[in-house]
């Protein structure tokens, strides 16, 4: 088997998020509305595709599900600079950095190998789902300014 290659994601970078029919609503204007929940992950760290290592296509993100794909910069993703965990009394006790690493799935049990998969986390790692609910919110705001890169079919 040959070696799999990891690579930096540069900041000018595009990412596909797969958003299921559950996770958007339709505004009265015709715009989207994506809700928190579609960047959800048990372990706080949200998986996206790598657009270039994905041939540009969105539909390879969105597979065989029902849905569509939005996207994100890099860039965009790693200036979110305002996730903080506070404590009891509503002190902030700890600032977060928000990156994005590339991290190929290979040879996973249930998953198909894909080596477009990155996952947007932060430094130090999300330490409770408090805290990452702050981050899903930013990366809603992200994808709601730019909409669909692959609308559901029917919605456009």
């Amino acid at each position: 088997m040959s070696e799999i290659l990891i690579s930096d994601v540069t900041d000018d970078e595009i990412l596909y998020r797969r958003i299921l029919d559950d996770f958007y609503e339709v505004q009265n204007d015709g715009t989207f509305k994506f809700k928190s929940q579609a960047f959800t992950d048990v372990e706080f760290r949200t998986s996206v595709n790598r657009a270039k290592l994905c041939d540009n296509d969105p539909k390879r993100t969105l597979g065989k599900f029902s849905g569509g794909v939005v996207s994100l910069v890099a860039r965009d993703v790693r200036a979110i600079n305002d996730i903080i965990q506070y404590d009891k009394n509503k002190n902030p006790i700890q600032t977060f950095i928000v990156d994005v690493e590339h991290v190929p799935i290979i040879n996973h049990p249930i998953e198909p190998d894909n080596l477009a998969h990155a996952e947007i986390h932060t430094i130090p790692e999300c330490p409770n789902s408090r805290v990452f609910k702050r981050l899903r919110e930013r990366l809603v705001l992200l994808a709601n300014a730019r909409q669909w890169e692959l609308a559901p079919r029917g919605l456009l």
